[in-house]
């Protein structure tokens, strides 16, 4: 891999250098070198009963999630259609929006939730569960779940990641520090990101790792799925279809603008959380990305980190600020993730990196010579490379 000379750092130093345009001034950066634990070591500290799913538990959450929703939707179809007209009503949506949009976000987590077989003892309820869930907000369940396992597989990997693969410097488009390099592209890639980029992402394979020939999650044929995998692929597109056609069904009897306002502004919010989320899990300036040489499954798992987001960690079954975990141990349920996350942190030590303070969330470039020297880290031997593809906020 290959680093410009300028932008070489020797990894052995006790502290970080400053990053250039900073605005925090030095950030400690996470360790890059070999742990000196195990994974037993991690899951000896852990209480063996968070590692227990519960079915009643698990469904518990989801009808709690189910009764707020339909709440919500009942708000939506007859209680702004009874407010006043006028400026009432135009606060009102925005609300219903916000609201149900997270919550069906924390749906959405849990169908995730299933797809890692950490919902029940019984895979094939969690596959029933997770595909109707999924279908409903339209994330072809089986598709993701198989391109979502690799991605689990291979975190942190240069070569191999299926999404947030760190990108060198000399592997940038030349346009790159004019579209970064000021506030508008910022502000229209960040934009394009949160509305276009999840449902490119599954029908085209926008940023993801690239394959010799075209790859789309709903293709059953598609490079990231295996015979094995072919029927179930196409059981998702068939739960797709069903959703869409009952859509259209319902649009055909109620109007076009109702089923957005009630259906299609809340799975937006879903896409865009879920995009949010996931990017800022996985792309921030302290965390290595890793090449051939020198990744392994335990230093990728490790390669991501905490977020706090306050009410919507609750909302969101902490799928926010306790992903490090997720990564070590994706079959355990949400509901024992904080208590094995604060169990497994003094094993972890500085190879935890947990949310990090609003200023050292605003670490980005201030021009486009200082895009150029860029934001996402790749460990090669006993230095760090950085290239621009982390912290766009």
């Amino acid at each position: 891999m290959s680093a410009n000379s300028g932008t070489v750092v020797n990894e052995r130093k006790k502290k970080e250098p400053v990053f250039p345009g900073s605005i925090s001034g030095a950030m400690q950066r996470s360790p890059a070198d070999k742990p000196p634990f195990t994974l037993g070591d991690i899951k000896k500290a852990i209480p063996p009963h968070c590692f227990q799913r519960s079915v009643i538990k698990s469904f518990s959450y989801l009808v709690h999630d189910l009764v707020i929703a339909a709440v919500l939707l009942y708000f939506a179809l007859v209680g702004i259609p009874a407010l006043p007209a006028g400026m009432l009503r135009y606060i009102a949506w925005p609300l219903y929006w916000a609201a149900q949009g997270s919550v069906l976000t924390g749906v959405w987590v849990i169908g995730h939730e299933c797809g890692h077989h950490a919902f029940s003892d019984y895979l094939l309820l969690d596959n029933i569960v997770g595909f109707i869930l999924h279908s409903a907000l339209l994330t072809p369940f089986f598709s993701w779940k198989y391109s979502h396992r690799r991605h689990h597989a291979n975190t942190g990997s240069m070569e191999n990641d299926e999404v947030y693969v760190a990108k060198e410097k000399s592997a940038l488009p030349w346009y790159t520090p004019y579209v970064f390099g000021n506030p508008v592209g910022r502000l229209v890639y960040i934009i394009l990101q949160l509305t276009l980029a999840w449902p490119l992402y599954l029908a085209f394979n926008l940023s993801g790792q690239p394959y010799p020939r075209f790859t789309c999650h709903y293709d059953p044929y598609s490079p990231l799925y295996n015979d094995n995998e072919r029927i179930q692929v196409i059981i998702s597109d068939v739960g797709i279809l069903a959703v869409l056609f009952t859509l259209y069904k319902f649009t055909s009897s109620y109007g076009f603008w109702l089923v957005v306002r009630v259906y299609g502004v809340p799975v937006l919010i879903v896409s865009a959380l879920f995009v949010l989320i996931t990017y800022l899990h996985h792309t921030h300036l302290a965390l290595p990305h890793y090449d051939s040489r020198e990744w392994d499954w335990l230093r990728g798992a490790l390669a991501t980190m905490d977020r706090d987001y306050g009410i919507l960690n609750r909302i969101l079954h902490n799928v926010t600020d306790t992903h490090v975990l997720h990564h070590i141990f994706p079959n355990m349920p949400h509901y024992h993730a904080m208590e094995a996350t604060k169990a497994m942190r003094p094993v972890l030590g500085d190879y935890y990196t947990p949310h990090q303070s609003s200023r050292q969330l605003s670490v980005r470039p201030r021009s486009a010579s200082t895009l150029s020297r860029g934001a996402t880290r790749a460990s090669t031997g006993t230095t760090t490379s950085f290239s621009y593809k982390e912290e766009i906020k």
